[in-house]
């Protein structure tokens, strides 16, 4: 399924259904042990909303935005743990779905840690755009500029982190 973003809104709630589809149909998640990664393609498929098969930075920034604009619930332009968490494409029923609410709760405040730069406890644009910019780079496991969806799903530091969260033997 591809979503295509037509405002902050509309992707999110796209984004949020389309996760919720994916988990919840047996024909889309013919195995529950990979519904983690079926959550990580959806994330691929709507940041690659042409279609493509591969993204650069201007999509990665394309859907940072939408996201940042998603979390920060009070638009006060700061991302607190709590907005940063509320806000799942799906991990998060994985995570009670495999008994691993825990691990996954972890890996998500690793995560904001890492994003936030100046340990202030708020996630702002400037390091959120940082710290997606510096996360692409290091799935770019080939240096040509473009994120295919083996790059982005096995590469991607928060992709990285949820994986080892939900499915640790994987």
């Amino acid at each position: 399924m591809q979503i295509l973003p037509t405002s902050t809104g509309t992707a999110l709630h796209l984004l949020a259904l389309t996760s919720l589809l994916t988990l919840t149909n047996p024909a889309m998640a013919e195995e529950p042990s990979l519904e983690g990664r079926k959550v990580g393609e959806t994330i691929y498929a709507t940041i690659d909303a042409s279609g493509r098969g591969v993204v650069h930075m201007g999509d990665i920034e394309q859907f940072r935005a939408l996201v940042y604009a998603g979390m920060d619930g009070d638009g006060n332009l700061q991302v607190s743990y709590e907005e940063f968490s509320s806000w799942d494409p799906g991990f998060a029923y994985v995570a009670e779905q495999e008994g691993r609410v825990e691990p996954y709760k972890t890996a998500s405040k690793i995560v904001f840690a890492f994003w936030d730069r100046d340990g202030d406890g708020a996630l702002t644009e400037p390091e959120m755009r940082f710290a997606m910019a510096a996360d692409f780079r290091r799935a770019d496991r080939d240096d040509d500029a473009l994120l295919t969806e083996d790059e982005f799903l096995l590469g991607f530091p928060i992709m990285v982190a949820m994986r080892a969260a939900l499915r640790p033997d994987l």
